[in-house]
C-alpha cells in the first residue's frame, strides 16, 4: 500500500536514503492516513545518529532543541519536520521521562517503546507500512491498545493514561479491557504529571466530538488532578450539555464548571492562560443574563466583549430551548446599525464632561450613566442631547 507523502517530507526522506540511512514516516501521521483523517504533522524516524543527521542537512535550516534526545527539526519548504534517531526503552524513574536516551539501529525496537499499537506504524515507499504490533487490526476493530503490558507502559509515562482517554475519544475507539483496567489501577500516577501537560490533554479531550461519555466513564481518573469533578451537581445534565455544544474546549470547560464555587481557582491550578480563564469565567458569570430583547442584549454587550459565538454555544448547552438563532440575528442587527454599547461610542467624551464641571471619578461615573441611558433608549446618542443631560442640575 502506497501512501501519499507531501513533497517537503519526501525530500528529507530521500536525502537520508541517498546518504545510506533508513527513514520512515512514523506514528500518528500513518494512523491518520489509514483512517482517512487529515494529517497535521509528519514525524520521521531514522537510524542516522544526531550528528549524522546534522551532516546530511547541513544546507538546511535546522533547530537543535531536541538534539540530545535524538531529535533534529529540519525546515523543508518552510515546513518544520522533526526527525528522531531510533531509540529503545531505558529505565523510567519519574513516571514521565526515561533516565537516559539509548539509540538503536533496529526500527522494531524504536516502535516497541511507543505507547499504543495504532501509534507504532512506520512507512516508507520501499517497505510500505511496517506494523509490528497489529495496529491495523486494532484500527479495523476501532480498539485502542497499549503495546505490551499496559501497566508497564503507564508506569513509564503516566501521561499515557490521559493520552489513552483522549485518543479514544477523538478517534471514537473502544479502549481494550487490559488497557482500561490499567488506566484505573494506575490513575494515581497522574500526580507526577505537570498541570501544563494535563491541561493540554484535557483540552484535546474536550474538543472530541463525544467527550461527555469519556468524562463520565473516567471521572474517577480525572479526580486525581481535578477533585472537584466528583462533586459537580446535576452531573447528567452537565454531560448532556457538553454533548450539545460544538467541540469547543473552552465552552465545554465552562459547562463543566458552571456550578463550581470557584471556577477561576480550578483553572489557575490547571495552568490555563489568563485569557482563557477570563473567557470561561465570563461565560459562567453571565449564564443567567436575560437576552429577550434588543435593550437587554445591548446591556449584555456593554459588559461582555469576548467571543459572542462561544457564549451562544455555551447558553445553548445549558438550555436547549435558548433561542440562539434569534439572539444571533439581534446581535448582528446591533452591529450593523452601530448601536452604542460602549463609552467609546458616545458622542461625548471625558473632556466634554470636564467642561461641564465634572471632576476625577465623577467623569467616569457620568459617562457610564450616559451609556446606560442610551442603551435603555432614555436619550439618543446625539451630542446635543448628551451635553444637555450632563448639564442638568439634578446631577
Amino acid at each position: 500500500m502506497k501512501l501519499e507523502i507531501p513533497e517537503y517530507v519526501r525530500t528529507l526522506m530521500n536525502d537520508l536514503n541517498m546518504h545510506g540511512y533508513e527513514c520512515y514516516v512514523v506514528g500518528g501521521a500513518v494512523r491518520s492516513m489509514l483512517l482517512g483523517l487529515p494529517v497535521h504533522d509528519y514525524d520521521l524516524t531514522t537510524n542516522a545518529l544526531p550528528m549524522q543527521m546534522k551532516e546530511v542537512f547541513k544546507d538546511h535550516k535546522t533547530i537543535e532543541t531536541g538534539l540530545k534526545h535524538g531529535t533534529l527539526t529540519v525546515l523543508s519548504q518552510h515546513h518544520p519536520v522533526e526527525i528522531t534517531t531510533y531509540r529503545k526503552d531505558a529505565a523510567y524513574q519519574d513516571h514521565r521521562h526515561p533516565d537516559a536516551v539509548q539509540f538503536t539501529s533496529a526500527i522494531e525496537e524504536d516502535c516497541a517503546r511507543r505507547d499504543f499499537t495504532v501509534n507504532a506504524f512506520c512507512y516508507s515507499d520501499a517497505t510500505g507500512i511496517l506494523d509490528f504490533f497489529h495496529g491495523r487490526e486494532d484500527i479495523e476493530h476501532h480498539i485502542l491498545r497499549c503495546i505490551g503490558d499496559p501497566e508497564k507502559r503507564f508506569d513509564e509515562d503516566a501521561l499515557r493514561i490521559l493520552r489513552a482517554i483522549r485518543f479514544a475519544s477523538q478517534l471514537d475507539f473502544k479502549i481494550e479491557e487490559k488497557t482500561k483496567k490499567a488506566i484505573f489501577d494506575k490513575k494515581d500516577l497522574l500526580s507526577y504529571i505537570s498541570y501544563e501537560r494535563i491541561r493540554e490533554e484535557m483540552k484535546g479531550l474536550l474538543q472530541a466530538k463525544k467527550c461527555a461519555s469519556y468524562f463520565d466513564t473516567y471521572r474517577s481518573v480525572m479526580h486525581v488532578f481535578f477533585p472537584e469533578i466528583m462533586s459537580i451537581p446535576h452531573w447528567d445534565r452537565v454531560l448532556a450539555g457538553m454533548d450539545r455544544t460544538e467541540p469547543d474546549a473552552n465552552v465545554r470547560m465552562a459547562v463543566l464548571l458552571s456550578e463550581s464555587e470557584d471556577p477561576a481557582a480550578i483553572l489557575r491550578r490547571l495552568k490555563y492562560p489568563k485569557q482563557e480563564i477570563r473567557l470561561i469565567t465570563a461565560m459562567i458569570d453571565h449564564r443567567h443574563d436575560p437576552l429577550t430583547d434588543r435593550i437587554e442584549l445591548r446591556r449584555f454587550l456593554s459588559v461582555y466583549s469576548l467571543s459572542f459565538d462561544a457564549y451562544l454555544n455555551y447558553r445553548q448547552a445549558l438550555d436547549p430551548s435558548f433561542p440562539s438563532a434569534r439572539v444571533k440575528a439581534c446581535y448582528e442587527k446591533i452591529l450593523a446599525d452601530n448601536d452604542c454599547i460602549s463609552i467609546g461610542q458616545l458622542q461625548v467624551n471625558g473632556a466634554d464632561a470636564a467642561a461641564c464641571g465634572y471632576q476625577k471619578e465623577q467623569i467616569s461615573a457620568i459617562l457610564a450613566e450616559l451609556l446606560n441611558a442610551v442603551i435603555e433608549e432614555k436619550i439618543s446618542n446625539c451630542r446635543e442631547d448628551l451635553l444637555a443631560y450632563m448639564k442638568r442640575e439634578d446631577h
